[in-house]
């Protein structure tokens, strides 16, 4: 990664509401302001409204062609859950679809180029920051390795996977162990 700084620390998060001070298109002060039934951070001077929403991601698992029951881990670089194990993924950006953005931190964290086989769902996170979107995918080349946001990325065997670090990540792959049971 010769082209990437190195980073101890990524700020991936949007602060909340109440940490806005200032409009970030016109820089006056912001208020508070009931909005539907919930305070808003809000400006009075060129009408910007803070509208809290969830932040969009996609994550995939990513099947072993040769042995179905091989799956694609990566462990995290940064934090949150550094160190731990996930499925490969992150944020959709505003320019791609969920399955561009799917796609994209696939190649990112794995080395893979893959192509998307099914939508196995959509979660949101416990604190509702993020809502998820998963893929099942196989690899169409490329070299596994650990990319921009993985230090490692493994084929695990799905009966010796570890703890996946999120509730969100291991909902997913429980329902896609669930299809690959139904299935056969």
């Amino acid at each position: 990664m010769a082209d990437e700084e190195t980073n101890t620390f990524v700020q991936w998060r949007h602060a909340p509401a109440s940490q806005w001070l200032y409009c970030p298109l016109c820089r006056a002060d912001l208020k508070d302001r009931c909005w539907d039934g919930k305070m808003r951070r809000y400006c009075p001077h060129c009408g910007f409204v803070y509208w809290e929403r969830p932040l969009p991601a996609a994550a995939t698992v990513i099947v072993n062609s040769r042995h179905p029951t091989k799956i694609v881990l990566v462990r995290r670089r940064y934090p949150p859950e550094e160190g731990q194990w996930t499925l490969p993924g992150g944020g959709i950006e505003s320019s791609e679809s969920p399955q561009e953005a799917a796609i994209r931190e696939a190649r990112e964290e794995t080395g893979l180029t893959i192509a998307i086989d099914d939508e196995l769902g959509t979660w949101s996170t416990p604190s509702r920051e993020t809502v998820v979107v998963f893929y099942v995918a196989h690899p169409l080349g490329g070299t596994l390795r650990g990319g921009t946001d993985a230090t490692e990325a493994s084929w695990v065997d799905l009966e010796a996977a570890p703890r996946l670090a999120f509730s969100t990540h291991r909902e997913a792959l429980a329902r896609f162990i669930q299809r690959q049971v139904s299935a056969g």
